[in-house]
């Protein structure tokens, strides 16, 4: 039973409207005085009113205090997702030979990037592949060139791709000179199944930087451009289309 109307029965009274009626219901009589309808007076109501007032007040209050002292205060732990080490995944090729072979060129059997070159005047890093006769291809290699005019005599590469090690130590390195003082060096290897996660990170990476390491721990540092991941990864994914695999 509400509060107001068990009030009101324990004073003997009731009221002339519901007292579930809507606000605007009357629960009272307008009378200033005594009422021979035996219902409240104005004043009794209000004074009825003044009464419950505090009570509720303070079950509010005590109800908002068990709300508060309910709640979990404890911090929760966020961590942004970090990137992880990328390795091998034999995804599907989605692209089609035609569109991969916009971004490539074919000279004299080797696929390559359009927008570089075997020039040992040029520096760059690309994956590229030879065809056989038949149109399969050889196995897809990793070619390194550095020209400048401090000899670095490199010996190993060391990649760091979306922050994680990579190495690949090259075994087909040649070096010679160049115009005036500057010299060139350049290494061009195989891929093989042992190099199968540094493949698909150079592919599927933010950024990398490679650290050519040379003799006596001289190195050249470099930061591989969005247009080399590209042309690793259509070189890549032609070569794949073609049946090459790792």
């Amino acid at each position: 039973m509400p509060l107001l109307a068990s009030v009101i029965l324990t004073m003997g009274m009731t009221s002339c409207a519901s007292l579930f009626g809507n606000q605007y219901s009357s629960h009272h009589c307008s009378h200033t005085g005594p009422c021979i309808c035996e219902h409240m007076t104005q004043s009794e109501y209000e004074y009825a009113l003044r009464q419950l007032a505090p009570q509720k007040e303070d079950s509010t209050v005590d109800s908002l205090i068990q709300e508060l002292l309910a709640k979990d205060y404890s911090l929760v732990q966020y961590t942004a997702d970090e990137r992880k080490r990328l390795v091998w995944i034999d995804d599907t090729v989605t692209e089609t030979p035609g569109e991969l072979l916009q971004y490539l060129k074919s000279n004299s059997g080797r696929v390559m990037p359009r927008d570089v070159t075997t020039d040992n005047t040029e520096n760059g890093i690309y994956f590229y592949f030879n065809e056989r006769p038949d149109g399969t291809p050889e196995n897809l290699r990793l070619r390194v060139q550095y020209y400048a005019d401090d000899p670095l005599r490199f010996e190993k590469l060391h990649f760091i791709i979306d922050g994680f090690d990579y190495y690949f130590t090259p075994t087909n390195i040649k070096r010679g000179k160049g115009k005036g003082i500057m010299i060139w060096e350049n290494s061009d290897d195989a891929l093989t199944s042992q190099d199968k996660d540094l493949v698909y990170a150079l592919t599927h990476c933010e950024w990398a930087k490679l650290k050519i390491i040379g003799a006596d721990g001289m190195q050249h540092v470099k930061m591989i451009s969005n247009s080399q991941f590209e042309d690793f990864y259509n070189t890549l994914q032609l070569y794949r289309l073609k049946g090459g695999s790792l």
